[in-house]
């Protein structure tokens, strides 16, 4: 049995795939099968899309807690009792007959998105990967990429064939077929343990942040995240309403809006292959200047009261989507960078409480907003985002200090 000697490209693949699967039949499907349930169940588009609210308030309460559970027994563990999970919660979701046992089913999502996928895997992989864990986590990030580009034309064809009940309990089946052997597998294959991590935690933090400055780090990793985790949900699931505020036509503005997705996958490929060569607080520094110059052109536009034309909307949706992708990268690993692996679960579990609770209030006040002027939820987003980079900025300035201090220790 393997443990701490990294984890081989073969295993990261499986993990690629489990993750592909279990973000594509859990937050990803609600995106395909929104028309059917509300035709079926009678439910407004508000009651339909609110499953995802009660999905994001729950992982929002329980991601520490699933983040100290894989400190303590192995994400890789961690992911054979959330597995089952998702499961069950695509059962339940293909047995809903009202309210109660449809937010019942997505109570379940929210649970299984900390125990058996984001949490529990970038923590196993963090004490499994050792210094390819920046590599590995780049990789399963493909997967929360590629998760809709595959899942929601496979469950369109599917649905000729079959009514979305019928589809849920296949993923179901699937789920339990194919992603929780493959966990349980890699379970047994690699089993860190605690101490482990902690020796190792020199090595996995080249930051070297010091404990007195640490607090006042995590503070603003947490400031970094929320705000960069509120505004790529806004924008992606309200791109195309915002390009069309802005003047563009509907067929315009929804190639625009495809265009992000694709530049997501564009980036966050780019930055796997090149091996992430580029140092990770470096490249944050360069993310998140380019995040509010992006949206620069269309405020321009906004503020001058001119139309958006398509060829601009396609630009500045890639200009933005190249940045925000990269986000995907740097969310798993800034922690997993400044703080070394010890109690790594427990920092990623604290963030995505953070992270969950914006994405739970984000968009209904993004479309809010919007509804009232394009103009303001542009400065919004622009505010965000630049206020988001004068954080980074202080804490990359703590980083150099914390490993301009490592080195000058190591020189005396």
């Amino acid at each position: 049995m393997r443990s701490q000697s990294g984890l081989p490209p073969s295993h990261v693949m499986m993990l690629m795939l489990t993750q592909t699967l279990g973000w594509g039949t859990s937050m990803s499907l609600i995106g395909v099968l929104a028309s059917h349930i509300r035709a079926d169940l009678n439910f407004s588009n508000a009651a339909v899309f609110g499953g995802t609210t009660v999905m994001f308030l729950t992982g929002a309460f329980l991601a520490p807690i699933a983040g100290r559970l894989a400190d303590r027994i192995g994400g890789l563990r961690l992911l054979c009792y959330g597995t089952p999970v998702l499961a069950a919660a695509l059962l339940v979701l293909s047995t809903s007959n009202g309210p109660i046992t449809y937010y019942a089913a997505w109570v379940l999502f929210g649970i299984g998105m900390h125990f058996g996928l984001g949490t529990a895997t970038f923590s196993g992989v963090a004490q499994i990967a050792g210094k390819s864990a920046y590599r590995a986590i780049g990789l399963l990030t493909l997967a929360t990429g590629l998760c809709s580009t595959i899942f929601w034309p496979l469950s369109e064809a599917l649905l000729g064939l079959m009514d979305w009940r019928q589809l849920c309990q296949v993923y179901a089946i699937a789920t339990m077929l194919i992603a929780w052997p493959v966990h349980f597998w890699l379970a047994r294959r690699h089993n860190p343990k605690r101490e482990h991590a902690a020796q190792d935690e020199s090595r996995a933090s080249p930051a070297h942040v010091s404990p007195e400055l640490a607090g006042r780090a995590f503070a603003l990793l947490m400031i970094v995240q929320v705000l960069t985790a509120a505004l790529t949900t806004g924008m992606a699931i309200l791109a195309i309403d915002i390009f069309v505020a802005l003047g563009t036509s509907r067929v315009e503005a929804v190639f625009a809006g495809s265009l992000i997705g694709l530049a997501y996958l564009v980036s966050r490929g780019g930055d796997t292959l090149l091996g992430s060569r580029l140092p990770r607080i470096r490249l944050a520094r360069f993310v998140h200047a380019a995040l509010p110059l992006s949206l620069l052109p269309l405020l321009v536009c906004a503020v001058l009261d001119l139309p958006v034309p398509g060829w601009l909307a396609a630009v500045a949706a890639v200009c933005y989507g190249l940045p925000a992708g990269l986000l995907g990268i740097l969310r798993p690993v800034l922690p997993y960078h400044i703080f070394g692996s010890f109690n790594y679960g427990l920092r990623l579990g604290r963030l995505g409480r953070a992270g969950d609770l914006a994405n739970a209030a984000v968009p209904a006040a993004f479309a809010w907003v919007v509804s009232l002027s394009a103009e303001a939820v542009l400065w919004l987003g622009f505010g965000m985002a630049l206020v988001a980079f004068v954080a980074l900025m202080v804490l990359s300035r703590i980083i150099s200090q914390g490993i301009g201090h490592k080195h000058f220790a190591s020189s005396t």
